[in-house]
């Protein structure tokens, strides 16, 4: 078990490790400006995952791209076995270093949940033969689970891709003084990601992704999961630590403290507020067609559309701005 370690919960799995290493290693950043400074917004639409169709509001870098902003140095495997993933982890841990592990939280018998969903990421602080403890930002307090229940979590094949037994860990926690340019570098990254499709491991990804996602929506009704690709949908913008508004309302924070680093245009945190309530305002919609008879989806889903559309709009106009005034 490492000393010195405090837990705390917050908003998202991934932002809240980092947060929790943040205070760990005394750089003094609240979980907002890690979102923030790991680009953490985006958007993805998944022909797969647990439904037929899958969204999600944060990109798939959150954490590599944390520390490359700030130029903080870490170590990043996957792929290994299991016997060469675990001893190097427990070394890290003997070294005094919280490891960083990207899991399937259906294999967490804490979540008792029935739905596959990774990764799920966890700070691991301890662990022997038998049991391992977590610190895991959606929870009050550290947890302890079996050796046997994370190898299954650790390389469970469901999620958005294999997990491979992925970690992670600061090999020097060494941060700027200046954080300045971080903040630029990760508010441009945040943009770039919403407004040029690139390589990703998602079908579509930024605006792209949600005009296809706003496209797509009248015809859900023709899967035979409609309900459930609704409901997880909901979900991914509303609840599974999104802070609600699908993550916007986490990044319009960060907006509001990098406004007294970097020049922004003025305004920012409070117009993507703003937008954070029309996503709000369409996972109430797409919860309604999650518990409305087959007759009454389609109108729904027609609805659901027109509502991303608009967001598509929004978001292109509000990132465009964004990129212009940090570029």
């Amino acid at each position: 078990m490492l000393t010195g370690y405090e837990h705390a919960p917050g908003a998202h799995c991934g932002s809240s490790s980092l947060r929790n290493l943040a205070a760990h290693y005394g750089w003094g950043f609240d979980e907002p400006f890690c979102f923030g400074l790991g680009a953490g917004l985006g958007f993805g639409y998944y022909e797969g995952g647990p439904a037929s169709r899958t969204i999600m509001g944060r990109n798939g870098r959150l954490e590599t791209f944390f520390f490359d902003n700030l130029g903080v140095d870490y170590v990043e495997r996957s792929g290994q076995e299991w016997p060469a993933a675990w001893d190097d982890v427990r070394a890290r841990l003997e070294a005094g270093t919280p490891v960083m592990l990207f899991v399937d939280l259906y294999y967490l018998d804490y979540f008792d949940t029935s739905t596959h969903f990774g990764p799920h990421v966890v700070l691991c602080i301890g662990g022997d033969e038998d049991e391992v403890v977590l610190s895991d930002g959606e929870f009050d307090e550290r947890q302890t689970v079996g050796t046997d229940d994370l190898r299954r979590a650790w390389n469970s094949e469901y999620g958005f891709a294999p997990l491979e037994n992925h970690w992670l860990a600061v090999t020097d926690p060494a941060v700027p003084e200046d954080v300045a340019p971080a903040v630029r570098a990760a508010v441009e990254r945040t943009a770039t990601v919403m407004l040029d499709s690139g390589d990703s491991a998602w079908d579509t990804q930024g605006v792209a992704g949600i005009r296809q996602f706003a496209e797509e929506l009248p015809d859900w009704h023709r899967f035979e999961d409609t309900g459930w690709c609704a409901r997880f949908a909901y979900q991914n913008v509303e609840r599974r630590g999104t802070g609600g508004g699908a993550f916007r309302r986490l990044y319009a924070d960060f907006l509001d403290q990098a406004s007294s680093t970097v020049e922004l245009p003025e305004g920012s945190s409070d117009r993507l507020h703003a937008i954070a309530d029309d996503w709000t305002d369409l996972a109430g919609t797409l919860k309604d067609v999650s518990e409305a008879d087959p007759d009454e989806q389609r109108g729904k889903l027609e609805r659901a559309g027109e509502q991303a559309a608009a967001l598509a709009d929004e978001e292109s106009a509000f990132f465009g701005r964004l990129r212009d005034a940090v570029r």
